[in-house]
């Protein structure tokens, strides 16, 4: 498949071909894994819980799905492409497309929306990461459509506000989108994803990103 677009009809032909219940018995493990899973997310379920939650035993757990990784894929995909993939990436391209009377707004209103939004799916969003990592047809789709769409967006909107004099111009618009785009994440993944119990003031560090990027890309 080198070299072929995937496309999210792809993936979804995929998720539907990886989803099918051969038996009753695969139906029971997919349902008990979907809701162990999603509450405990992929490290810390355990194959033998699974096994229990389905009146089955792990043996029979693994004739079915020879590996952990495999039983995650096909019990928690399509949940994860409808809420974090076709989801995440219309929003984004939307928040991108956003104009605003000055960049420290525009940036604000970035961050926060991000923030909340990924707040609100944090498990979903966990799951994601590591099927991207596990499942080269999702990765490879992820990857394409991130490109298109969302970055696309970001170098877009960037040159904008060069164009309006509003941040630096001495240096390109891809840099720049590359620099909002790793700040903004960075602190959305440490506070969200890494270490969501940790002690912080969010709303002083939410305008503290916004100031640290504001800085940045000040217009020279």
């Amino acid at each position: 498949m080198a070299g072929k677009r995937i496309d999210l009809k792809t993936v979804k032909s995929a998720a539907r071909h990886r989803t099918a219940q051969a038996s009753e018995r695969e139906a029971e493990i997919l349902a008990a894994a979907a809701r162990i899973f999603g509450a405990k997310g992929f490290h810390a379920a355990r194959t033998a819980e699974i096994a229990r939650a389905a009146r089955t035993t792990e043996r029979t757990l693994f004739k079915y799905f020879p590996s952990k990784a495999e039983l995650f894929g096909r019990a928690m995909l399509p949940a994860l492409m409808n809420v974090t993939i076709e989801a995440g990436f219309s929003e984004t391209e939307a928040l991108f497309a956003q104009g605003a009377p000055s960049f420290a707004a525009w940036q604000d209103g970035l961050l926060r929306t991000r923030f909340e939004q990924t707040r609100a799916t944090a498990p979903e969003v966990k799951m994601l990461l590591v099927t991207i990592l596990t499942d080269d047809a999702v990765r490879r789709w992820f990857v394409d459509n991130w490109r298109s769409r969302v970055w696309t967006s970001a170098v877009a909107a960037v040159a904008g506000f060069q164009a309006r004099g509003l941040i630096r111009a001495d240096l390109p618009a891809e840099t720049l989108a590359r620099a909002i785009i790793s700040l903004n994440l960075g602190f959305v993944a440490a506070r969200l994803l890494l270490a969501p119990e940790a002690e912080c003031d969010e709303e002083a560090e939410l305008a503290l990103t916004t100031r640290m990027v504001t800085d940045l890309l000040q217009a020279k």
